[in-house]
């Protein structure tokens, strides 16, 4: 038998998030080629592979995932799942350039699975902007973390 669950905070829908700023490093984004296979490319070693819009996403939220959880009110029975997540990649990054970014939380959802678990769900836009040209953005992320609730 499932107990309630208490529902998502709608007024979690539009917050701030802090934000950070991120500085891709000649150093990290070698590393980052070489385990991707990516140090081949032509563009290695001025251009960042495109993975660093979701290192910088989650590092740019401003909240550790667990503060994220928090919001979400996980209990310890609930299962953190990463569910979709979308890159909207406007330039490339640049290796030695650092991102500030702003992050918010656009929708919250939830419904039932097949099984008859809770699936909660809280939508994150982190919006990534070069400090070097701070007034356009470069690229978004959105991500979908989903939050299975358990059993009490």
């Amino acid at each position: 038998m499932t107990t309630a669950v208490k529902e998502l905070d709608p007024g979690l829908i539009g917050r701030q998030l802090p934000g950070d700023t991120t500085t891709i490093s000649r150093h990290q984004s070698a590393i980052t080629d070489h385990a991707l296979h990516a140090a081949a490319d032509r563009d290695s070693g001025e251009s960042a592979h495109s993975i660093w819009f979701l290192v910088i996403a989650l590092r740019g939220m401003g909240i550790s995932v667990d503060e994220l959880c928090a919001l979400a009110d996980k209990r310890d029975t609930d299962t953190l799942l990463f569910g979709t997540c979308g890159i909207d990649q406007i330039q490339p990054l640049a290796v030695g350039h650092t991102y500030r970014t702003t992050a918010s939380i656009d929708s919250i959802d939830r419904r039932t699975t097949r099984d008859g678990s809770i699936l909660d769900s809280l939508t994150v836009t982190v919006t990534l902007f070069d400090t070097a040209a701070p007034t356009d953005p470069v690229g978004a992320v959105t991500s979908v973390y989903l939050f299975k609730r358990g059993q009490n």
